[in-house]
């Protein structure tokens, strides 16, 4: 007895869950980016017994339509503004289609030799994208969080003053990373993963641009070396959550040449733009990182899982995650084979760089960063809306694709304001025709909207200006 069905019925899935698959794509003017269901009503829309008895295909299709399409937020239209989602491409749809008929997993090079190259090939191809050594190793990961982790791990293996592979860290002084106010929250959850401590992960100052400090990062290090601590890892941010603000990336890179840190570059978000016209002097110094994290399921527009890691000396990787139990062996007379299990932490590696190969392969790097640079343009179109509107207020710079503002109507104090966008964010996800989020800066509450979706067009950021003021202005009238 099989599970399959003949090839002839198996084609007839494929074009149905293709049909499917079109209509999402459709441009749907009155639907809304946010489906606006509470989560009782998402429950209650999916909460059956677990199925004894086989569903006829067309009815599952039928139904994925009716459950799954009706409650999505979505992220791949024009008008979804929120984190740092890009809206996928159409190329790569085909790729995972594709991927998940092959079901490979890439954990050891025979175990799938072409899922292997092409995660290396991928992997220099974003390295060349972004101007960080072809040399390196790379794999992907399911995302940033997970990428940085797994370079905060190579960094405290190879910079850790005792040998922690046998002992772990328990013979060891405190040891100690840096990284801007602006920084991520995955690298407090790595600290705290590895067994560092949350406490010694220095939050360091920025400036006006929100960018680190490097005076006070200099002297946080010399201060936590006079207390007998061990500085292991500076990070650089190119391309922070909040703001999009760059670090100076050769500043940072001399501190840790000059204090033997490992030198790790966030640029999960913005790596792509390394090399784009206008904005690449922001990332001169990326070369020098021991490490880079930079994730194709943002700014390379290839759909989710795909984080990106990138070590510039191999051996730093392997002397990290290199195990290889006797069931794992394999025999290599001939030499050459990768097994990628030995650069990252997990065993099983799904297909991921097939999405990314096709997505380069079919719009080729120019292509990419002219759409990249058109994400910028309309950033900085928003913003220009903002800064001629009244009752808008721009609140951070906007250095790359991401702006932060509020609704400001003017005679309010900065608590009444707090509270009155607070509840925009919160009246805009209930209208639902744009989604986005919101953030503090500098303690004051803002809306933040990112650009990394071709889809996006100069109506839908006009229709995002109009919401924000027509929900303002009610909101507003009340005085919150």
């Amino acid at each position: 007895m099989s599970l399959d069905v003949s090839p002839k019925q198996f084609k007839r899935w494929i074009d149905e869950a293709g049909k499917l698959i079109a209509s999402h794509y459709q441009e749907h003017g009155e639907s809304k980016v946010f489906a606006g269901k509470s989560p009782s009503e998402v429950q209650e829309l999916l909460n059956e017994s677990l199925p004894e008895d086989p569903k006829n295909i067309g009815s599952l299709l039928d139904e994925v339509g009716e459950k799954v399409l009706s409650t999505i937020t979505n992220s791949a239209g024009p008008r979804y503004f929120g984190y740092i989602t890009g809206g996928g491409n159409q190329v790569a749809v085909l790729a995972e289609m594709i991927k998940a008929s092959l079901n490979q997993n890439n954990l050891k090079w025979h175990s799938s030799p072409v899922s292997t190259e092409l995660e290396r090939l991928v992997m220099r191809w974003v390295a060349e994208f972004i101007g960080y050594p072809t040399s390196s190793a790379g794999v992907l990961l399911s995302g940033g969080s997970v990428a940085n982790f797994n370079c905060l791990a190579v960094a405290r293996k190879i910079k850790a003053p005792v040998d922690i592979s046998d002992e772990g860290i328990y013979g060891s002084r405190p040891m100690t990373v840096y990284v801007s106010e602006e920084g991520h929250s995955s690298f407090d959850k790595a600290m705290d993963m590895l067994g560092l401590g949350k406490k010694y992960l220095r939050k360091i100052p920025v400036d006006d641009d929100f960018c680190i400090d490097v005076d006070q990062l200099e002297e946080q290090i010399r201060n936590d070396k006079n207390a007998g601590l061990h500085p292991i890892c500076a990070i650089s941010v190119a391309g922070t959550t909040n703001t999009g603000a760059v670090d100076d990336l050769n500043a940072v890179a001399d501190i840790c040449q000059r204090y033997d840190l490992w030198y790790h570059i966030d640029a999960a978000y913005g790596g792509p733009a390394a090399k784009v016209e206008g904005v690449s002097s922001m990332f001169s110094g990326i070369g020098k990182a021991d490490s880079v994290v930079v994730n194709p399921h943002k700014w390379l527009y290839v759909p989710f899982e795909a984080g990106g890691v990138l070590v510039k000396n191999p051996d730093h990787l392997r002397k990290t995650f290199s195990t290889i139990p006797d069931y794992l062996k394999s025999d290599e007379q001939n030499g050459g084979r990768t097994d990628l299990m030995e650069y990252n932490l997990p065993l099983t590696k799904e297909f991921k760089a097939l999405k990314v190969w096709m997505t380069i392969k079919a719009y080729g790097a120019t292509r990419l960063r002219d759409e990249i640079a058109s994400d910028m343009d309309k950033a900085r179109y928003l913003s220009e809306l903002v800064g001629s509107n009244k009752k808008l207020e721009l609140m951070a710079p906007v250095p790359l694709s991401i702006v932060c503002f509020r609704y400001n109507p003017g005679g309010m104090e900065e608590s009444t304001l707090n509270r009155l966008n607070d509840n925009i964010i919160q009246e805009i996800e209930s209208d639902g025709r744009v989604f986005l989020t919101g953030t503090k800066i500098k303690g004051k509450t803002a809306l933040r909207v990112c650009f990394i979706n071709p889809r996006t067009k100069k109506e839908d950021i006009e229709l995002l200006e109009k919401v924000v003021l027509e929900i303002g202005g009610k909101l507003g009238r009340d005085r919150v």
